[in-house]
């Protein structure tokens, strides 16, 4: 993972709720984490009955649980965290591609964001760089949640928006033609560069 942090300061927001799914395997640094994720998010207003830790065995477990708390609907962002140290065998590559591919296979399919903050390291010394020291990983990963919740509600409403204008649009065309406003609608898209609520991205700021 680059060392080049992205300068993009999320917005805080209070109504956000996390999870964090952190594993005991190597909790001297893990523990860690899980406290500077912790503190960063409670820097950006977010108050300590919207963050929920869970505690696994290890890394390999932690997309079960990440699974299960994403399905409940409740959270706006899960945030994966645990360190994994190379060993003798490759091991520790096999745990980091399948936990990473998982993570990525949880977002998609709940469309809950998933922050993989498990960190693969080849020595303890690196993980103590990453996790202790000025690289400062659980800083990294709570900035990264709050942009990604934030994106992923904005998104969301975007989405519903365009929902209810389909369904809108399908009860005129029902009462009055299929032709209803048609002619206009296409007229206005194209005025709008392709969003249909008023040019806005749907990234806009509320």
């Amino acid at each position: 993972m680059s060392k080049n942090k992205p300068t993009h300061k999320p917005e805080s927001r209070s109504d956000l709720r996390f999870a964090i799914v952190a594993s005991r395997y190597n909790s001297k640094h893990v523990d860690h984490l899980v406290e500077r994720v912790r503190r960063k998010l409670r820097e950006a207003k977010i108050p300590a009955g919207g963050i929920d830790v869970s505690r696994v065995p290890g890394a390999n477990e932690i997309p079960y649980v990440a699974n299960m708390l994403a399905l409940t609907g409740d959270y706006d962002c899960v945030i994966a965290l645990g360190v994994v140290i190379a060993g003798e065998t490759p091991h520790h590559e096999i745990i980091a591609h399948a936990t990473a591919g998982a993570l990525q296979g949880i977002a998609l399919d709940t469309q809950v964001p998933v922050v993989n903050g498990i960190v693969v390291v080849n020595s303890e010394a690196q993980a103590d760089e990453r996790v202790f020291g000025e690289t400062d990983r659980g800083s990294e990963f709570a900035l990264a949640a709050l942009d990604i919740a934030t994106t992923g509600l904005r998104l969301a409403r975007y989405l519903e928006e365009l929902d209810r204008n389909d369904i809108e649009r399908e009860r005129n065309e029902e009462i009055f033609g299929s032709n209803f406003l048609r002619d206009d609608d296409d007229e206005d898209d194209d005025a709008q560069g392709g969003f249909p609520l008023g040019g806005d991205s749907p990234f806009r700021k509320n």
